[in-house]
């Protein structure tokens, strides 16, 4: 009988999860790992050739001669070619190529490190600054005076002390002024692939400027500048706090946003992983693929949020809204909220004029503590949703599930009119209001309940009483002489 090999049924495993994943999962960027583990699948490959080979050796059976069959090298060359046609693609797509290295100084060059000669230019109180970086993190200050000042180190790895000094001298900082247009820019243009070369840099403005930031790797961070600030990078992380105007980031990768204090708008676009934004009176707009947590609190003006797979928007975020790969959860929203996403898991409390979700599948839950009732307006094609109201809910219902049932909390209210049968079911109330909240889910369980309100505090402990003073004893009588007997 011919001998099996375990290499095919782990294609078709492998396969199919890949494609499972894509169709649960339409948010993970499939492509982004294909391009850096796809080698992996080679070295898997090898080592459960190994192990079969071994278990042919222990039972003595025959061994094949070359080790892998002619249909699995045709296999593997045809995984080769894709492997690194997606590798390229995804290079040409997000750096345009830029310098393909494979210097040995990356395994066994040594950091040596330089001071960045200190610059300082006279401006007027608010001028335009430029800052373009290749490689190296960027910190920017605002300040009350009325010229711009740039210091910094630079490190760069290199096999010897000969190539470090060369790319030190072939990489120079340039300050450049032209009218009120200050550039501040790090190329390694001319240094050798054998160096590679990070600068980072300590800059002062006037607090009145405007910046543009740009960086192939590396880091920004503002803080206190009261003009336009905009970032674009091919990979940074983002730091910005007290900013008058507005804020606009641009990244092709980025591990972190972050920006607390903005008082002017804030746009975001690209790709990357978490955004934080707190305390910001302007409009926040989201515009991009973000694979990790985007947490919004405390802002004062509209929300847009759009990605492949999710489409947000409200008036403005008192309280605090998160949203993750899986999840998407809010609370203290005001205004009319509009969500639309494939699959999520949703939780909002607390939506102060309306509600619309269109949902694909995951489970929903919606808390209202408050006494006035929102329009709501929820559609699911899959999953479970769980209505939490107040007691006394001033509304019409109208909830509907064509496969599922509904659990109903208000069952002493006879107003409540429940219809079920083994399929689908349907809830329909008038509970003494205008407002309409309705309800209806394809393939799903609804279960309306009465709301928990935030726990009470505790009652004030009463002070204790005073304790009266106590009375001074009375003094004890004296005591009378006894009787004298009389001895006849």
């Amino acid at each position: 009988m011919r001998r099996g090999s375990l290499i095919g049924p782990m294609i078709l495993i492998f396969l199919g999860l890949v494609f499972l994943l894509h169709n649960v999962r339409p948010d993970i960027r499939l492509m982004d790992w294909l391009e850096t583990w796809w080698p992996a699948l080679l070295i898997v490959w090898g080592v459960v050739r190994l192990l079969e080979i071994g278990v042919w050796y222990v039972r003595e059976s025959s061994i094949p001669q070359r080790g892998i069959t002619g249909g699995e090298w045709v296999l593997i060359l045809v995984l080769v070619l894709i492997g690194t046609a997606v590798w390229g693609t995804q290079r040409l797509i997000r750096d345009h190529w830029g310098p393909v290295q494979f210097g040995m100084d990356e395994m066994f060059g040594e950091n040596h490190d330089y001071d960045v000669p200190p610059s300082n230019i006279e401006t007027d109180k608010a001028p335009h600054v430029i800052i373009d970086m290749a490689r190296g993190n960027v910190r920017v200050t605002g300040t009350d005076g009325t010229g711009v000042k740039v210091g910094g180190r630079k490190s760069i790895r290199a096999l010897d002390q000969a190539a470090a000094d060369k790319a030190n001298a072939d990489s120079q900082l340039n300050v450049q002024k032209n009218g009120e247009t200050i550039t501040v820019s790090a190329h390694t243009d001319g240094v050798s692939d054998r160096a590679r070369v990070s600068t980072d840099l300590e800059v002062s403005v006037p607090r009145g400027a405007t910046l543009e930031l740009r960086g192939q790797y590396g880091d920004f961070d503002v803080s206190d500048v009261a003009g336009e600030v905009s970032v674009n990078s091919d990979n940074a992380g983002v730091r910005a706090q007290n900013l008058d105007g507005r804020l606009r980031v641009e990244t092709r990768k980025s591990d972190i946003i972050r920006a607390t204090g903005i008082k002017g708008d804030v746009e975001v676009k690209g790709r990357g992983r978490d955004i934080e934004l707190e305390d910001v009176q302007g409009q926040v707009t989201i515009n991009g693929s973000f694979s990790g947590e985007t947490m919004l609190r405390n802002v004062a003006k509209p929300v847009r949020f759009e990605s492949s797979v999710t489409q947000l928007r409200m008036e403005k975020v008192p309280g605090e809204l998160t949203v993750g790969l899986s999840t998407l959860v809010g609370e203290n929203l005001s205004g009319h909220v509009f969500v639309k996403t494939q699959t999520k898991y949703i939780r909002l409390t607390d939506v102060t004029e309306s509600l619309t979700i269109d949902g694909q599948s995951g489970d929903v839950e919606v808390n209202q503590t408050r006494g006035a009732m929102p329009r709501i307006d929820l559609r699911l094609r899959s999953g479970d949703v769980e209505l939490a109201l107040p007691s006394t809910p001033k509304c019409t219902l109208d909830i509907s599930t064509n496969h599922g049932g509904i659990t109903n909390d208000f069952l002493d209210d006879s107003r409540v009119k429940l219809d079920e049968n083994d399929r689908n079911a349907r809830l329909a109330a008038t509970l003494g209001g205008p407002t309409e909240v309705k309800v209806a889910v394809e393939r799903g369980n609804v279960t309306l309940r009465k709301s928990v309100p935030g726990v009470p505090e505790p009652p004030a402990v009463p002070a204790p009483a005073t304790p009266k003073a106590l009375k001074a004893p009375k003094a004890p009588h004296a005591p009378q002489a006894a009787p004298q007997k009389q001895f006849n």
